[in-house]
């Protein structure tokens, strides 16, 4: 994130310049920031981009579209100020991976400050201004609906909010970055399998039965 920090807060320069020319707002990215209660006039938002890792370690690379971006915003008269984290991913193949940094392209980063944008115009001056319609990555959408990985999504291990949360029940604590999971979901489902076998096995010792009733009725009947 470091060596593309420039081209961060050039492009959130021409962005909010176009809406908000009259008043000067700064970018500043924050390693250390997390979720947390904010003073009056600051606000927080969260967002998930595409971008594309390496671990240093092996070489693999991989792309999310469930990059975890942090922000929290406050406006003070004409001048405003953004802090942001960029929540890093591990390999899933190295035992010891190490923390990458995401890459994102130039399209990619308009499409993430374009939404922050978008929300400092909502909560930091009342209006809700659309920067105009984006057509949606067909890529993005694809990785969207597949799985994500968060036993390696620094955000997840943080607690911070991931579509993966809710299958995986990630506490809000803030835990050490350990690769344990609460895998509840996944012993749930023998049971849920028992219950099912159980029920079938259930109906069909119902039906020999009705079946040998009337069995037993015709041939009494003859």
């Amino acid at each position: 994130m470091n060596k593309n920090l420039d081209l961060w807060e050039q492009t959130f320069q021409q962005i909010i310049r176009e809406k908000k020319p009259q008043h000067r707002w700064t970018l500043e990215m924050d390693s250390n920031l997390e979720v947390k209660s904010l003073p009056p006039g600051w606000r927080q938002y969260q967002h998930k981009g595409l971008a594309r890792f390496q671990c240093s370690l092996c070489g693999r690379s991989w792309v999310s579209a469930q990059v975890v971006i942090l922000f929290q915003m406050g406006l003070q008269k004409s001048y405003g100020h953004v802090k942001m984290r960029v929540f890093a991913q591990r390999c899933q193949k190295c035992s010891t991976a190490l923390f990458e940094e995401p890459e994102f392209s130039q399209e990619g980063i308009e499409r993430v400050l374009g939404c922050l944008v978008v929300r400092i115009l909502l909560r930091c001056y009342g209006e809700s201004v659309h920067l105009g319609a984006t057509r949606e990555d067909p890529l993005r959408e694809g990785l969207l609906s597949g799985p994500h990985d968060a036993e390696n999504c620094e955000a997840c291990l943080l607690g911070i909010f991931c579509s993966s949360q809710s299958d995986n029940k990630v506490s809000n604590a803030y835990p050490a970055l350990t690769r344990n999971i609460d895998n509840s979901t996944q012993d749930q489902q023998p049971a849920f399998k028992k219950r099912k076998l159980l029920l079938l096995f259930s109906f069909c010792v119902v039906m020999i039965f009705v079946v040998l009733m009337v069995s037993l009725h015709i041939t009494g009947l003859l």
